[in-house]
């Protein structure tokens, strides 16, 4: 009985320690769902299957019967990615224990197709209406004891097959609750740093990409993209808002400023908050006639917004400085587009200057 105990307790720590391990491809990607991308649920199975492989590797062998928690793997495989893991799992899980038959003992073999066809396939035909809850794990767990049972029914005597059925029940629910808790937990703790590090490069007042972000996005550019432009935007007579409405309404007009960049720019532009009241809209892959018509239209737009603050409806204006890569070295390019701001703002304000 000792030496049952002891071998599932082996199990447990083989089966957490590779969920952690598999676990964390799927870190940086949303929760698996049997609606996620073909590849990722594939290679759930892949994994589950290798987790299922390594226990039967560490099976108690009794009577010809290899005992072990491979169904744990199965079922979450079918629980998080639906009968495409759990089909996946199951077929590369056969192959393997094809390849583990000795002097030509079939049974074990035919025993775990049976037990995994008769587990697989009403799992995965009750995933499709179950959501992926605790609750739906212990139903396919509940499906699993029955199936592994009646295996173990049918290959062990009567007085080994009671004590291995009781700890095996234990194990199994033990496992499959504690397996589950544990990936959840490793989920919310990944999504949290996802989250810490968003906060890190975002500016807290407007909610867009702040200094850190912009000088990470501008180091990658000379790697990433042939040609690019950067343009720097800066609010006319910023002080004189802050001086008569006090810098709540300023705050107000930044972060509008900053959703109506983002709005007129387009999904590849990285817009943020340069400093102030200053912001820098970077533009990959960009032609020099893209940057003139984004600095124009920005600058016509923002002319005529209704800028809503908590002091009433503001109108302000815009100076726009840019320049466009021409093969030189960012920081080149950043004091280029500076200079041209400076340039907008010294001719009149309210004005766009790319420089030459």
């Amino acid at each position: 009985m000792l030496t049952i105990i002891n071998s599932f307790f082996i199990d447990l720590c083989i089966l957490f320690t590779l969920f952690t391990i598999s676990f964390l491809p799927f870190r940086n990607r949303p929760r698996l769902t049997p609606h996620s991308p073909l590849k990722a649920r594939v290679l759930l199975g892949v994994q589950s299957a290798f987790t299922a492989t390594i226990l039967l590797g560490n099976a108690l062998h009794l009577e010809g019967v290899l005992i072990d928690l491979r169904a744990i793997p199965i079922t979450l495989a079918v629980l998080f990615g639906g009968w495409v893991s759990g089909a996946v799992a199951a077929v590369l899980f056969l192959i393997g224990r094809f390849f583990m038959i000795t002097n030509g003992e079939y049974v074990g073999f035919y025993l775990a197709i049976a037990t995994m066809v008769a587990l697989v396939l009403p799992a995965s035909l009750l995933r499709l209406k179950l959501d992926n809850t605790r609750s739906t794990l212990l139903v396919f767990t509940t499906i699993g004891a029955i199936v592994f049972g009646a295996a173990f029914y049918y290959a062990l005597p009567l007085d080994l097959f009671y004590p291995i059925l009781l700890v095996y029940l234990v194990m199994s629910y033990v496992g499959a609750c504690a397996a589950y808790r544990l990936l959840q937990e490793l989920r919310r703790h990944f999504e949290n740093v996802q989250h810490q590090q968003q906060l890190a490069r975002t500016d807290a007042l407007t909610g867009i990409a702040n200094r850190r972000l912009l000088n990470e996005a501008m180091a990658n550019l000379t790697v990433e993209a042939e040609e690019y432009a950067l343009i720097l935007v800066d609010i006319d007579h910023f002080k004189r808002v802050n001086d008569t409405y006090g810098h709540d309404v300023g705050d107000d007009v930044l972060r509008e400023l900053g959703m109506l960049l983002v709005a007129e720019s387009r999904e590849d532009h990285l817009v943020g908050r340069f400093g102030g009241e200053e912001f820098l809209i970077i533009m990959p892959n960009a032609q020099k006639d893209e940057v003139s018509r984004l600095a124009e239209s920005i600058r016509e737009k923002v002319s005529t917004f209704p800028f809503e603050t908590s002091a009433g409806t503001l109108h302000i204006t815009v100076s726009l400085g840019a320049c466009h890569s021409n093969d030189i070295e960012v920081d080149s390019v950043l004091k280029h587009a500076d200079e041209a701001l400076y340039h907008a703002k010294e001719s009149g304000r309210n004005r766009f200057i790319l420089a030459s």
